[in-house]
């Protein structure tokens, strides 16, 4: 393998997968290719795919002398996969590889049931793109393989957007209504067409805690998308709106009640703006006793920060007002630049501002098949609380 040098000594990169490129003093290699990694002062960091076109020039996947072939992404898949087995059980649905976090940058398999979605997000993982999924073919044995590549990190990596269905074993899969199971729920995924990789496999564990803290008669299930948390509010509770912009989520959310038995009448699900749905009832006093805030992304890059602040203390603000005595509120951000102080300092002002008084139940973070790299703060996304109104 070729080498390249880094500005400054170990202490500066402490095992952070990411080397940008103003930190890189030269590198002698194509572009996609594996590389040496090394100080100015010969220190051997590692290895990494390397890419001069991107903000992020060295993307680490060993810290051993090592070629990202075949073989290591076959290992890599399988090591991972051993891991995820500690929580999820053999037709379950979850994350198999989360990208840095085990040590294959750029890269996303989710597998849905029998079936795996993957996200090729880097161009080093673009350029062994066979060689991904002939090991996912080996590793998984999945029913079908669907990539979905259509992220905004690659962008970043000046990658063209990418979809196409790679395998199928059965003509009549149909991946537009492809069923799984969760937790004993029945959940309708639409492959093709559905939000990132179809569903939100990282709100597993989250989804059961709201199921064990949802109680009172109505809940709201704000940017529902699907009803991944409608379905759980809807085992404790005696109705549920739901509410989202998306008229395709919607419609897949009513046919995800009709699987699990429950009737329309139980669930509202209502097309429309969630700000707008807020201003509305709070305008009409519309009360709920159990109410989950779960928006998409509100921003991409770090200078938008104060912007998605206000729309989040805008959302939890109006939520409180739609909040019976003595009810709940889950809210969540999926968004890397918004931070657990962040968050915290998002419902200190809300909850103050309303004058009345609120416990944390729980502090809730990605599921376990979305593993948090230790010198990685960047692999930790999702946060959210659990907050309940205390009466004296």
């Amino acid at each position: 393998m070729n080498r390249v040098f880094v500005k400054g000594d170990v202490t500066r990169y402490l095992l952070h997968p990411w080397v940008y490129s103003n930190n890189v003093i030269n590198g002698d290699a194509e572009k996609g290719d594996c590389v040496e990694v090394y100080t100015k002062n010969k220190k051997f960091l590692g290895s990494a795919i390397y890419n001069p076109d991107s903000s992020i020039s060295l993307r680490f996947y060993s810290r051993d002398k090592e070629e990202l072939d075949y073989l290591a992404i076959k290992k890599r898949i399988i090591i991972a996969l051993k891991r995820r087995r500690l929580f999820f059980g053999e037709g379950d649905s979850f994350r198999v590889v989360f990208s840095e976090s085990d040590m294959l940058p750029g890269l996303i398999i989710d597998k849905y049931g029998d079936g795996v979605v993957v996200q090729i997000n880097s161009y080093g993982m673009e350029k062994r793109r066979r060689d991904v999924f002939n090991a996912i073919l080996d590793v998984l044995d999945p029913v079908f393989l669907y990539e979905k590549s259509t992220s905004y990190a690659r962008l970043q990596e000046k990658l063209k957007p990418r979809e196409k269905l790679i395998f199928k074993k059965f003509e009549d899969l149909n991946l537009s209504e492809y069923i799984i199971e969760e937790d004993g729920i029945k959940i309708m995924v639409d492959i093709e067409k559905g939000q990132k990789t179809g569903y939100f496999l990282d709100q597993r564990i989250n989804r059961r805690k709201i199921e064990k803290w949802a109680e009172g008669a109505t809940g709201l299930d704000l940017f529902s998308y699907t009803g991944g948390f409608t379905l759980r509010m809807l085992k404790r509770m005696r109705k549920v709106y739901a509410v989202d912009i998306s008229e395709d989520a919607l419609n897949i959310l009513k046919k995800n009640l009709q699987l699990n038995n429950f009737s329309n009448d139980r669930c509202l699900a209502e097309k429309k703006d969630v700000f707008e749905f807020l201003d509305e009832a709070v305008y009409y006093k519309i009360k709920f006793d159990f109410i989950v805030i779960d928006p998409p992304a509100l921003i991409r890059k770090a200078e938008g920060k104060r912007k998605a602040i206000n729309a989040y203390n805008r959302l939890l603000r109006s939520s409180i007002k739609l909040l019976s005595k003595g009810g709940a509120i889950a809210i969540f951000s999926c968004s890397n630049y918004i931070k657990w102080e962040d968050m915290y300092n998002i419902l200190k002002e809300a909850t103050g501002y309303s004058g009345r008084n609120f416990v944390i139940l729980e502090m809730m973070s990605q599921s376990p098949d979305h593993p948090v790299l230790s010198t990685f703060p960047e692999s930790e996304y999702l946060r959210g609380f659990l907050i309940k109104e205390v009466i004296p």
